[in-house]
C-alpha cells in the first residue's frame, strides 16, 4: 500500500483529518525529491517514509508532553478549587476560577496576570540598561538614541559590529528572548532556535492592502519589495522542512501574502467545529518563517510595513510571550480548552447545589447562577487575552472619538492625584501590615526621573513605559483602543498632566516600601511568626509560605533591602522571587489604584469590538469602571481589616475606623484640589464653611466612591455629573458634535438663523480642545483670550452670558475679559465677602 493510500484510510477512520493527510504527503514528497538525487527510486521512497515516520513520531512525543503537562496543570487546578474557601469561610468555585485568571492578594495563590507581570518585571531586570537607553523623552515622547538602533539589530542578527554599547544591549537582549524562548517551550511551547534568529517582526495589514487597488496589485508591490531583503536559502517550508530556495520563493511569498491579508482564513478549510485562536503551544512558529538577509533588511521592511518603533516591536513581543508562559504555567499548553472545564465544572458544581446533590450552606445559588458563572469567566477571560475586533474601522474610530474626549478633559487629574493618592497608599500600607508614614515627599522626588526607573528596574520594578509602549492601559481611562495618532495624544496629555509620572513614580515608592520593610525583617533574621498578622495575610495570599520567608530573607542587600531580583540571584529560584514580585505589582493596585479588569469585563462582557453593543459598552464603561473598581477594592479591604476582631462590634468598628482613616484625609485632599481648580478655572476660592462643599469634596475624593456619585448626583473626580458619567465622555463629544453640526446647517438656510450657534461653538471648542482645554497650565489662557474672544464673535447675546457668569461665581479673572484685573482673594475661603 502506498503511503497516500495509507493516509486516505487513516482520515477514513478518523484518525487525522484531511488537511493534515495533505501537509503529510507533501512532508514525503518534499524528502523523496531530495533523497532522489543520489538513490534509486526504491531507496529514495524508503528513506523518505522513514524521515516521516521519524517526524510522525517525534510529533506524537511533543503531542504526548503537551498532553501532560495540559493534565497536570488540570489536577493542580481541580484540586484547587475543590479545596477553595472565600472570605466567609465558604466553597466558591466561581471565585477560585476568577482568582486563577486575576487577583490583587489574599486567594492563597497565583495568578495568570499576576504571574505575567512577574515575569515581565524579571525580563526588565536585565533589560534595565537597554530601557534607559532606548527610553522616551519627556516632552515629545520620542525615543532617544535610536542611531544606536541599527547597531542593535545587527548584533541581534549576529553580525559584527563596532558599537560596543549596541553590541552589550543586543547581548542583554538575546539573552532574555533565549530564555524566554526556553520557559515557553518548557511549558509546553515548541519554538525552533535560530543562531542568527535577531527579532519578530510584525505585518501591518492595512498598508499591504493599500499597496495596489485590487489584492493582485497589492499582492505583486509587496513581493517586489520584500523580495530582495529576504534568504530564501535559509528559509524553509515549517511543514516539510524543506529549504525554500530562489525557485520557491515566489510562491511562498504568494502564501505568506495570504495569511497576512486575509488573517489566516484563506487557507483554513471548513469543518464542523468552531475556530479559536488554537493552542497557545503552537505560537511563535509561523513568525520565524520569514528570514532577512540582514538587519538593514529587517529594519527596511519593519520602517514600511512594520511598527516603526522597533523598540517597542521588541518589549511588545517580551510582553506577549511572558503572557502566554503565565497562561500556559497556569492552565497548560491549551489554556483556551482548559478554561472551557474550568467553565463547565464551575457550572456542574452551581447545578448540583441548586438541585441539592450538595449540601449548601444558607441560601441555594439562584436560578440564573449557572449562567451568570459562565458570563463572567469568559467574559474577563476575553478581557485578559484579548477581546476579538469584528469591524477593525469602526472600533478605531470609535477608539479615536473616546481618546479625544479623554486628552480634552483628564488635563487636571495629575493634581488631583497628587492631592489623595498618598492617602490611599496609606490605607494600603495599613491593610498590608507595612509602616503608615507620608509618602508625598519620596513620590515627588522621584517624580519623572529616569534614574529611579532604571535603579528600580533592576530591583524587578516593571518600567511602566515599556509594559504599556503608548499608555495603551492609560490610569483612570482603562484601555486605549485607536489610531497611534489619537493614542499617542492621550499618552502626551496624561504625561503633560503629570498623571502618568505621578502614577509611576507612587508605584515605584510603594515597591520600595515592600523592600525596605521585608529588608529590615530579614536583616535581623526576624521570624515568620514574629511577623505582623497583616504582613503575613498579605505574603499568604499569594502563596508565599513560611518556608519561602526563610529561604527568602538570603536575599537581603548591602543597602538592607528585599527585593526579587536580589532573592533570584541569592537564592536561584526564580518562582519564588517571581512570587514577591507578583505581590508587589499586584498590591500596587491597591495602593495606586486602576480600573480593574473584573470590573471591566462585567461592564463590556464578551461582545468584540467594532460592533453596536461593543462600543457601547465601550463608551459606557470609559470612566465609570474606575470608579466602581475603586469602590469595589476599597469595600474589600474594609471588610478584611475588619474581619481581624472577633466579636460583632468589634468588627465593625474595625471597619469603620479603617474608612474614617482613609475617607476623611482623601476628602480633605480633595478640598484642596477644588480650591486649586477653582483658581485655576478663573475663579476664587469656594467657601468652606459650607457642608455642599465637604459633601462634594468627599465624592470627588474618592471617599464615596462610585456609590456617592449615585447618591450625591454631584461631580465624579472628571468633573462630570452622574447623567454624563453613564453614557460616558465619548458619546457627550459625539452628542455635541452632532447638534453643533445640525445648527449649522440650520443656519445655513435662508431664514434659519439659531441665536444660540455661536454659544455652543464657542462651548463646544472650550470643552473638547485636546490639552489646552483642560491642562493646569493653559486651561485659563486658552479660555480669556481664545474661546471668550470667539463667544464674542460669535454670540449676540455674549454680553447677557457673561454677566450671568459673573453673578454667579466670584471670579478674579472675569468671564469675558482679555486681561485679570486682581489676584485671587483666599480670604473668599472662609466665607468672607
Amino acid at each position: 500500500m502506498s503511503l497516500r493510500d495509507c493516509l486516505n484510510s487513516a482520515v477514513e477512520q478518523g484518525a487525522i483529518n484531511s488537511r493534515q493527510a495533505e501537509e503529510l504527503h507533501r512532508y514525503y514528497d518534499a524528502r523523496f525529491r531530495r533523497k532522489r538525487a543520489g538513490m534509486t527510486e526504491r531507496e529514495a521512497a524508503a528513506a523518505a517514509r522513514a524521515e516521516v515516520v521519524d517526524a510522525l513520531r517525534e510529533e506524537a512525543k511533543e503531542l504526548r508532553r503537551q498532553v501532560k503537562l495540559n493534565e497536570a496543570r488540570r489536577k493542580e487546578i481541580a484540586e484547587f478549587i475543590e479545596n477553595y474557601r472565600d472570605r466567609n469561610g465558604n466553597p466558591n468555585q466561581l471565585d477560585a476560577v476568577m482568582s486563577l485568571m486575576i487577583h490583587n492578594g489574599f486567594k492563597g495563590t497565583q495568578s495568570m496576570a499576576g504571574k505575567a507581570n512577574a515575569i515581565i518585571a524579571m525580563a526588565h531586570r536585565d533589560l534595565s540598561e537597554v530601557m534607559y537607553h532606548f527610553r522616551r523623552s519627556k516632552g515629545l515622547g520620542l525615543r532617544q538614541n535610536k542611531a544606536d538602533l541599527p547597531d542593535l539589530i545587527k548584533a541581534m542578527h549576529g553580525e559584527p559590529t563596532s558599537n560596543a554599547t549596541a553590541k552589550a544591549l543586543a547581548g542583554a537582549l538575546s539573552g532574555v528572548l533565549e530564555d524566554l524562548r526556553l520557559r515557553f517551550n518548557a511549558a509546553g511551547g515548541n519554538i525552533p532556535k535560530r543562531q542568527d534568529w535577531g527579532i519578530v517582526h510584525s505585518h501591518n495589514r492595512r498598508e499591504i492592502r493599500k499597496l495596489g487597488r485590487t489584492p493582485e496589485e497589492a499582492r505583486a508591490r509587496w513581493k517586489d519589495f520584500i523580495r530582495p531583503l529576504l534568504d530564501p536559502e535559509q528559509m524553509t517550508n515549517p511543514n516539510t522542512g524543506e529549504v525554500i530556495g530562489a525557485d520557491g520563493l515566489d510562491a511562498s511569498l504568494d502564501y505568506v501574502f495570504e495569511t497576512i491579508t486575509s488573517d489566516g482564513w484563506a487557507h483554513r478549510r471548513p469543518e464542523a467545529r468552531r475556530f479559536g485562536q488554537g493552542k497557545t503551544a503552537s505560537r511563535y512558529q509561523d513568525s520565524r518563517f520569514l528570514i532577512f538577509r540582514d538587519a538593514q533588511s529587517w529594519l527596511a521592511y519593519n520602517e514600511r510595513f512594520g511598527n516603526q518603533d522597533a523598540i517597542g516591536s521588541i518589549f511588545n513581543h517580551i510582553n506577549g510571550i511572558a503572557r502566554d508562559i503565565a497562561s500556559m504555567e497556569r492552565f497548560g499548553p491549551n489554556p483556551d480548552a482548559t478554561m472551557e472545564w474550568l467553565k463547565q465544572a464551575v457550572q456542574v458544581d452551581i447545578g448540583k447545589r441548586q438541585a441539592g446533590a450538595i449540601d449548601t450552606q444558607g441560601k441555594p445559588p439562584g436560578m440564573s447562577a449557572v449562567k451568570w458563572a459562565g458570563y463572567r469567566i469568559d467574559s474577563l477571560w476575553r478581557a485578559l487575552r484579548g477581546r476579538e475586533t469584528v469591524l477593525d474601522a469602526p472600533a478605531k474610530i470609535a477608539g479615536d472619538v473616546r481618546n479625544l474626549a479623554t486628552s480634552a478633559m483628564l488635563g487636571s487629574t495629575g493634581i488631583l492625584a497628587a492631592s489623595t493618592d498618598p492617602f490611599v497608599s496609606a490605607a494600603a500600607r495599613r491593610l498590608a501590615g507595612l509602616p503608615v508614614t507620608s509618602t508625598l515627599g519620596p513620590m515627588l522626588k522621584r517624580f519623572a526621573r529616569d534614574g529611579d526607573r532604571r535603579a528600580m528596574a533592576r530591583r524587578a520594578v516593571i518600567w511602566e513605559d515599556y509594559l504599556h509602549t503608548m499608555n495603551e492601559n492609560a490610569r483612570f481611562v482603562d484601555q486605549m483602543f485607536g489610531h497611534e495618532w489619537s493614542r499617542y495624544l492621550v499618552d502626551r496629555s496624561l504625561t503633560w498632566n503629570g498623571l502618568s509620572p505621578l502614577t509611576d513614580a507612587r508605584k515605584r515608592v510603594e515597591a520600595g516600601a515592600w523592600h525596605e520593610t521585608l529588608g529590615g525583617f530579614a536583616e535581623k533574621n526576624t521570624d515568620w511568626i514574629e511577623l505582623h498578622p497583616l504582613l503575613k495575610n498579605a505574603m499568604e495570599g499569594f502563596g508565599i509560605t513560611a518556608d519561602d520567608w526563610h529561604k527568602m530573607r538570603a536575599g537581603v542587600d548591602d543597602m538592607g533591602f528585599l527585593d526579587p531580583g536580589g532573592v533570584f540571584a541569592k537564592t536561584g529560584d526564580r518562582a519564588l522571587a517571581e512570587k514577591y514580585a507578583e505581590m508587589i505589582l499586584q498590591w500596587s493596585e491597591r495602593s495606586v489604584p486602576a480600573g480593574d479588569p473584573r470590573i471591566k469585563s462585567v461592564l463590556t462582557g464578551g461582545v468584540p469590538r467594532g460592533t453596536i453593543l461593543g462600543e457601547i459598552g465601550e463608551f459606557g464603561s470609559q470612566f465609570l469602571s474606575f470608579g466602581m473598581s475603586f469602590t469595589a477594592r476599597q469595600l474589600e479591604a474594609v471588610y478584611l481589616y475588619s474581619m481581624l476582631a472577633r466579636s460583632s462590634r468589634g468588627k465593625l468598628a474595625r471597619g469603620a475606623w479603617y474608612f474614617a482613616a482613609m475617607a476623611i484625609p482623601l476628602t480633605i485632599g480633595a478640598a484642596f484640589y477644588q480650591q486649586v481648580l477653582n483658581v485655576l478655572n478663573g475663579k476664587d476660592p469656594e467657601d468652606m464653611t459650607t457642608f455642599d462643599f465637604w459633601g462634594r469634596a468627599f465624592v470627588k475624593g474618592g471617599g464615596g466612591g462610585l456609590f456617592a456619585d449615585f447618591v450625591n448626583r454631584a461631580e465624579n473626580r472628571f468633573g462630570q455629573s452622574f447623567a454624563e458619567t453613564l453614557p460616558g465622555p465619548g458619546a457627550a463629544f459625539i452628542g455635541d458634535t452632532l447638534d453643533l453640526t445640525l445648527r449649522t446647517i440650520r443656519a445655513l438656510i435662508p431664514g434659519g438663523e439659531d441665536q444660540k450657534l455661536g454659544r455652543n461653538a464657542s462651548k463646544y471648542v472650550g470643552r473638547y480642545t485636546p490639552v489646552l482645554a483642560s491642562h493646569p497650565a493653559t486651561r485659563m489662557w486658552y479660555r480669556r483670550a481664545f474661546v471668550d474672544q470667539l463667544q464674542w464673535l460669535t454670540d449676540p447675546d455674549a454680553d447677557r452670558s457673561f454677566q450671568a457668569q459673573k453673578r454667579a461665581n466670584s471670579s478674579w479673572w472675569e468671564p469675558g475679559e482679555l486681561q485679570f484685573r486682581r489676584l485671587p482673594a483666599p480670604e473668599a475661603a472662609l466665607g468672607e465677602p
